[in-house]
């Protein structure tokens, strides 16, 4: 495999069978105003009419700092990111997928973050971008700030689900000597795997305030335009069970059950208790409710006797007036 010449950052981009979002995403990384740089263009069995004439584009902008890898067969995101990994050399690395973005500061900020602190990585503030294509074009249609309670990259907040998507992140090639590379029998959830092994001994920073990356979504699409995390949900769960288990495994191993088990049926005593409660609760509602409609049947019969008993003494009064003027006469 050939092997890139040496840049500080290595972009590491994935791209299968869309034209229209990789010319997107390598205007992005020419618009970086930090400039060393190099990018490894993995076609992960795809068409290979989708990927050369797009990088013929740009060949002038891009010169020597471009790298295609053509897999035949698809062989997943992971080992993408693998063999895009392996063929560049770099003192940090970034997973760029061809349909996201970023701030043209990014790399520049995430550098910048890097060379000043220990830190094994630097994420970003990252906006969600919700997108339809239509024909040739790709058209915004709202935005939202991805995980707006993040403050910091934690491996507390990590084992409940990813904060820190691939196009948000900037990290140490050293990583990949120390926890090894991205887990290739993974069809999905690869990136959060790996900072699950990062963040059990490693920092990765946050750069807080105007988001950096955008991450794009298209809920409408299907098939190669689509979104992983939207068009493969199911695998998504199947997947993230697979981790835990693995990792659960490795615990016990070294650990025992012990605590695992007093753990888990004290968690299951908790969810009794609350289930209990919360029967309570709605008894106690669903007496209210009963009380409430008791109350305004009372309420309506007394509103109907004060009609009623307002009606009799006005036909009285009017009858008695009615009397006088007869008498007068």
């Amino acid at each position: 495999m050939t092997v890139m010449p040496s840049a500080r950052v290595a972009i590491v981009m994935r791209t299968r069978n869309r034209a229209l979002l990789l010319d997107r995403a390598i205007r992005d990384v020419l618009a970086q105003s930090f400039t060393d740089w190099l990018l490894v263009l993995v076609n992960d069995g795809g068409r290979t009419s989708e990927v050369d004439p797009v990088v013929e584009k740009y060949s002038s902008d891009l010169g020597d700092r471009v790298l295609v890898i053509h897999h035949e067969v698809g062989r997943g995101m992971e080992a993408a990111s693998n063999a895009g990994i392996k063929a560049s050399n770099s003192e940090y690395i970034a997973v760029h997928d061809d349909d996201d973005k970023w701030h043209p500061d990014f790399l520049a900020r995430t550098v910048a973050h890097l060379d000043t602190t220990d830190d094994a990585g630097a994420a970003v503030r990252t906006e969600i971008v919700y997108e339809r294509i239509v024909g040739e074009s790709v058209e915004e249609i709202s935005r939202e700030i991805f995980c707006a309670d993040v403050r910091a990259i934690t491996l507390f907040d990590t084992l409940r689900h990813n904060r820190c998507v691939p196009i948000s992140l900037l990290y140490r090639r050293s990583l990949h000597d120390e926890v090894g590379y991205f887990d290739e029998d993974l069809d999905v959830v690869g990136d959060w795997e790996f900072q699950l092994r990062v963040l059990q001994s490693h920092r990765i920073g946050f750069i807080d305030g105007e988001p950096l990356a955008f991450w794009h979504q298209r809920r409408e699409s299907t098939g190669d335009l689509g979104n992983s995390v939207i068009v493969s949900d199911t695998a998504h769960q199947d997947f993230d069970r697979a981790v835990r288990e693995k990792h659960l495994r490795s615990h016990v191993s070294q650990a025992g059950l012990g605590a695992l088990l007093y753990v888990t049926k004290h968690q299951d005593a908790e969810a009794h208790h609350f289930h209990n409660r919360q029967n309570y609760s709605e008894g106690l509602l669903r007496e209210l409710i009963d009380r409430s409609a008791r109350s305004e049947e009372r309420l309506r019969l007394l509103e109907e006797a004060i009609s009623d008993a307002s009606l009799v003494s006005l036909l009285r009064r009017r009858y008695r007036r009615l009397k006088d003027r007869l008498l007068q006469r």
